[in-house]
């Protein structure tokens, strides 16, 4: 019984390793063709092994692009230093940031963002971020606090 296994393991793994002759034929006008027949102008051929394809790494603009999809991380946006601004400005600051990531975001499109759809989803949140923030500059200017509000 374990020759039996043994021999169809090795049979299997053998026939697996075995590759097929390529040879390279030149025709009358001298065009190169590859055929696993030879034939009469046919001489081994040596396509050397096959290349290995990896997809290539995301690069940084495109990390730092996705942060700015769907909910803005809380590095992105500046903390406000202690004291040092009032509660205007760093509403402010905050609707510059998210003005800032709407803009950076209609400039880009992603791979998975070929439905259109989706494009339009995440420019939507984007939009959200921007009259969220505008809606805080607006209630802290209401509460009597001090400072000017920024163009759209």
């Amino acid at each position: 019984m374990n020759k039996l296994i043994l021999s169809t393991l090795l049979l299997a793994f053998s026939a697996a390793t075995t590759a097929s002759p390529v040879f390279e034929c030149i025709d009358k006008s001298g065009r190169k063709t590859y055929t696993q027949t030879g034939g009469k102008n046919c001489k081994p051929g040596n396509i050397g092994r096959p290349s290995v394809y990896t997809s290539a790494a995301p690069s940084a603009h495109s990390a730092s692009a996705n942060a700015a999809s769907g909910n803005v991380p809380s590095e992105q946006m500046p903390p406000p230093p202690a004291g040092a601004m009032s509660g205007s400005s760093s509403a402010q600051n905050e609707l510059a940031q998210a003005q800032k990531n709407l803009e950076e975001g209609k400039q880009v499109r992603y791979g998975n963002e070929r439905n259109y759809a989706r494009y339009q989803e995440r420019i939507k949140g984007l939009e959200n971020q921007v009259k969220a923030a505008q809606e805080r500059v607006n209630a802290t200017n209401s509460m009597g606090g001090e400072g000017e509000m920024m163009p759209e």
